[in-house]
Formats: C-alpha cells, sequence, structure tokens
C-alpha cells in the first residue's frame, strides 16, 4: 500500500514539473516576443457613441505582426457603456493561442476585478493563476483570442 501511496506522488511531481517547464518555457516566448524589434504594432480603434453622437466608449486593438503578416501579439483595450474595462493580451506561436492575461476593472478604473493569467499547449489548458477572486472560463478566453485572431487576419491582409 505504501509503496502506492509512493509511486503516486512521484507521479504527480513529475507532472507538475512538466507543466512547472512548460509554463516557463511560455513565459520565455512571451519576453522574447515583447523585446523583438523586428515586428511592427498596429492599431486599429472603433469608438461607441450614444445616440446624441457623443463618444462613450471603443475598442482599441493592437497586433503585433512579422514582415509576413503573422501575428503575434494581441492587445484589446475594451471600454463600454454599462460595462468593467478589460484589456486583453494574447500571445500566439503559429496561430495557436499560447499565453493569455485578462484583466477587468471596476467601473472606475481604480481596481482590478478579474486578474488572470493562462498557459496553453494547443487547445488544452496547461495552467491557469487567478489573482482575484473574479476569473474567466479559460475555455471562453481561447474563444475571444480567436475572435480576435481571425479579426486580425482580416486587418493584416
Amino acid at each position: 500500500m505504501r509503496k502506492a501511496v509512493y509511486i503516486s506522488l512521484f507521479i504527480g511531481l513529475l507532472i507538475s514539473c512538466g507543466n512547472e517547464k512548460s509554463t516557463a518555457e511560455i513565459d520565455k516566448f512571451v519576453t522574447e516576443i515583447d523585446n523583438r524589434n523586428d515586428l511592427t504594432e498596429s492599431v486599429t480603434e472603433f469608438n461607441t457613441e450614444d445616440l446624441d453622437g457623443e463618444v462613450v466608449g471603443g475598442i482599441s486593438i493592437y497586433e503585433l505582426t512579422d514582415e509576413n503578416g503573422e501575428i503575434y501579439r494581441i492587445v484589446a483595450e475594451v471600454g463600454q457603456p454599462n460595462h468593467s474595462p478589460a484589456n486583453y493580451e494574447f500571445y500566439f506561436k503559429r496561430d495557436s493561442l499560447t499565453f493569455a492575461k485578462i484583466m477587468e476593472f471596476n467601473e472606475t478604473g481604480t481596481d482590478t476585478i478579474v486578474n488572470s493569467e493562462y498557459y496553453y499547449d494547443g487547445i488544452d489548458l496547461i495552467k491557469q493563476i487567478d489573482r482575484k477572486k473574479e476569473k474567466m472560463d479559460a475555455e471562453t478566453v481561447r474563444q475571444v483570442s480567436e475572435f480576435y485572431l481571425v479579426y486580425g487576419k482580416k486587418t493584416t491582409k
């Protein structure tokens, strides 16, 4: 019986070490993307107007691409009426989500209500770190990243 417990603990340790290595590799990838000088950042902005034509919110989308149009990072800053302001960061490796950071703020923008990081291997979530009680489902994050990636591909052509 003890032998089975030790084997289970050892296998669990190996699995957790494997995930830590993967998250460390992803962290390194994110840092490398942020430090690259050969990538070009473009921005697209949309305003939300009320019925009187007054701007009450909007979305800014920043895309980091190489000379071939491959997208490495998308940052979306979202501020809409009756919604908390939010920042979404998505990092891609060959069109596959690798890392995401989601931050949503209270209505005044003075405190975060969602502050989470997501590590992916393909469509599989490796690790999720939630720094606040509120969080976004990892599958929803992946789907939102796909929306922005498809949008980004249309604008870079």
